[in-house]
């Protein structure tokens, strides 16, 4: 295989800006190849991305616990994601860092009030999950943290690894992060699923919920996403909730949705006394939500990779996402439908290059065939 070809295996986008970065700063800092220390004191994860991203991580803080008992695990979380893991037990520090380019020239700062503290730590090992070649010199090399590790031909950074493992084939993201902490610390660790540690206050105050708005039985839907190419169509979306509680008219219909989905969400509840919104709900406790649910219908998000990992059933509506590394594993009724143009580069908005988008040819009909077959099991 051809250097630069190895840089296009995780994503089809263009490999050369990663590839030349790799070949520049390899002119320029002299590469450093450490064993890997056997009782690591200290474990720095970084995962300061999506939602669903530190819930398909949440298996490595386990397993990687599991293989150094004594060892404290960090975790460099976003202010989105590090609810996911603050009733995680092998979790033992969070610091949190959004994304800089999101809050301007503050965040930019607040990334070396982070270097400072992790220079102060000296951590024995650190490993970006994110493959990020920003994080892997912010986080890992400039607080000259002995041991680093990441996938270095996904998004580059090379030079600045002691460990950069190859990215070899494109897997589901449930066996990727694994796959990464097996090669690196040569071991062989097999329990790949990822889990959400709840708390008996988390199922609590849910149930308290659930009892204050009588929802008995219930289904969730949850209509956003993080790109419009990503969604199914709001006129879908309403006529299956009209045709639900037609079906089921004992159940409630919770819509689920982060502060951006807020006016989606009241349009789709409008004069629905059976519908219930529910704006940005601590996602643990949404966990608890999804998995009593009889039905979850979702667009690729945090509902997806919250609802299916946590237990609920799931009903994924899957459009231009690649389903080699993003399809749900267990729980799930995946309905998708394939056009020459899959999977394509969805941050950009869908140009329809063959007549067709392909989340609007998933129809209401498919949708309630999914949900009554959760209902008959």
């Amino acid at each position: 295989m051809k250097e630069l070809d190895k840089y296009r295996i995780r994503r089809n986008f263009n490999p050369w800006p990663n590839y030349l970065f790799d070949k520049l700063t390899g002119l320029f800092i002299k590469h450093e190849t450490n064993s890997i220390i056997e009782n690591p004191g200290k474990i720095l994860f970084v995962r300061n991305d999506h939602i669903g991203d530190m819930v398909y991580s949440t298996q490595v803080f386990r397993e990687t616990k599991k293989i150094f008992p004594k060892t404290k695990i960090s975790v460099i979380a976003t202010r989105g994601n590090r609810t996911i893991i603050e009733k995680d037990k092998n979790v033992d520090k969070i610091i949190e860092i959004d994304l800089f380019w999101r809050r301007g020239i503050k965040g930019f700062l607040d990334y070396f009030k982070v270097l400072k503290e992790l220079k102060k730590e000296r951590y024995d090992m650190g490993i970006d999950l994110r493959a990020s070649k920003l994080n892997i010199f912010f986080f890992l090399f400039m607080p000259r943290i002995k041991n680093r590790i990441a996938y270095y031909n996904v998004t580059g950074g090379k030079a600045f690894l002691t460990h950069p493992v190859f990215y070899e084939k494109q897997v589901n993201v449930v066996y990727e992060y694994l796959n990464l902490i097996n090669k690196a610390l040569n071991v062989n660790r097999t329990n790949y699923m990822p889990e959400i540690s709840t708390s008996k206050e988390d199922e609590q105050e849910v149930n308290e919920l659930l009892v204050k708005n009588k929802k008995q039985k219930y289904f969730v839907i949850s209509p956003g996403a993080t790109v419009n190419s990503k969604k199914w169509p709001e006129e879908n979306f309403s006529e299956l909730v009209n045709r639900l509680h037609k079906k089921y008219p004992k159940h409630k219909i919770v819509m689920s949705g982060a502060n951006s989905d807020k006016e989606l969400l009241e349009r789709l509840c409008n004069n629905k006394k059976y519908c219930i919104p529910l704006v940005n709900f601590n996602l643990r406790k949404m966990a608890v939500v999804l998995r009593g649910a009889d039905a979850i219908v979702a667009n690729n998000g945090a509902a997806t990779d919250i609802g299916w990992v946590s237990g609920g059933k799931l009903v994924y509506l899957a459009g231009p996402v690649n389903l080699i590394t993003d399809k749900p594993l267990k729980n799930t009724i995946t309905l998708h439908h394939e056009l020459p143009c899959y999977p394509c580069n969805w941050s950009k908005p869908c140009k329809k290059p063959h007549g067709q988008w392909c989340m609007e040819l998933i129809t209401v009909d498919e949708v309630m065939n999914a949900v009554d077959k959760f209902m008959k099991k």
